[in-house]
């Protein structure tokens, strides 16, 4: 069900951020007291969101120079230096900045030098650091970013499906359209260029839409949410055998032949298309995901169609001649 919390829109006090980069300061150095700081967290709603505006500006923040990572470093006026270069970062954002307004800044140069990737037709398996069991299906590219108080993935491109271990820090998902928060469970997220979709199997999880900074959706097992740029749609079950991928399957369900060649396409090399007098056939049947040219075959043969090869890498699926 749709539940949107109530709105953040009141500005995070200058002190309270300066706290926060008090914090961050400390933490780099290893001289922070994670129950201090979660009991500073834990004290009021302002202190809990400006840390985690903090956290989702990490890729600005960066780490502390190691010029500053000496012993000197102890001394409080090189600290207090630190903290101010943090909070002149906080404060330049504006802090107003409602906590889930800002998604993940990627583009085509991030994807490339993205530690973790598939390739079309390619999926793998990964063991996350805390015992976490983190799937990657065709064509993704990610992040994982894990440190003393939280863990983190940046989503750029293509879908994961995350299991998630037992872990008192915050398990965060951000792609360009939003953060998602795992509440114990496990969820699927699969971003391309005009949204995100979050699919929960297990357990929950929270959303936060770049677009709707003043809401967050609470999604329960068995239900999923699509959102972009321009907001989110309404809450919805998942799709039967949305996990099929996992089996290296896809099953289609009376889906129009056109929605079945984009699914396939992710599969494959180069530009797999539908041409647009066949589009709207239904097609229903089950398909391995290992080798998309006899999928193809097997397609035409049972539906009376062919594909068109331009090149081996452009290629077009349309009605078989009379």
């Amino acid at each position: 069900m749709f539940s949107p919390s109530a709105p953040h829109s009141a500005p995070i006090p200058r002190k309270v951020l300066a706290a926060a980069a008090h914090w961050h300061v400390e933490l780099q150095c290893g001289s922070a007291d994670p129950a201090a700081l979660q009991a500073w967290r834990d004290a009021s709603d302002e202190h809990e969101r400006a840390w985690e505006l903090l956290q989702r500006m990490d890729g600005q923040l960066g780490t502390i120079p190691a010029s500053l990572a000496l012993p000197a470093l102890q001394a409080a006026q090189q600290r207090r230096r630190a903290a101010a270069k943090i909070l002149a970062l906080l404060v330049a954002a504006g802090s107003g900045i409602a906590l889930g307004q800002a998604g993940l800044q990627s583009g085509p140069w991030q994807a490339l030098t993205a530690s973790l990737r598939t390739a079309p037709g390619q999926r793998r398996h990964v063991t996350l650091a805390d015992g976490g069991r983190l799937e990657v299906n065709t064509d993704s590219a990610l992040d994982v970013a894990y440190n003393a108080t939280q863990r983190r993935i940046r989503l750029h491109h293509g879908e994961i499906m995350i299991t998630t271990a037992p872990d008192p820090r915050p398990f965060l998902v951000d792609t360009r359209h939003g953060v998602i928060r795992a509440l114990g469970t496990r969820f699927g997220i699969r971003c391309d260029a005009d949204g995100s979709t979050v699919s929960v199997f297990e357990h929950a999880v929270e959303v936060r839409c770049a677009a709707r900074p003043d809401a967050v959706w609470r999604l329960e097992a068995g239900q999923q949410l699509r959102f972009g740029e321009t907001g989110a749609d309404n809450v919805q079950a998942t799709q039967a055998h949305q996990d099929s991928w996992l089996r290296g399957m896809l099953v289609a369900a009376d889906w129009p032949l056109q929605q079945l060649v984009r699914e396939l396409a992710r599969y494959r090399r180069g530009r797999l298309a539908c041409d647009a007098k066949v589009a709207r056939r239904p097609v229903t049947g089950t398909y391995r995901l290992d080798d998309i040219d006899a999928v193809l075959e097997s397609l035409c043969a049972s539906h009376g169609l062919q594909v068109t090869y331009f090149t081996r890498y452009w290629a077009t699926v349309a009605a078989r001649p009379a």
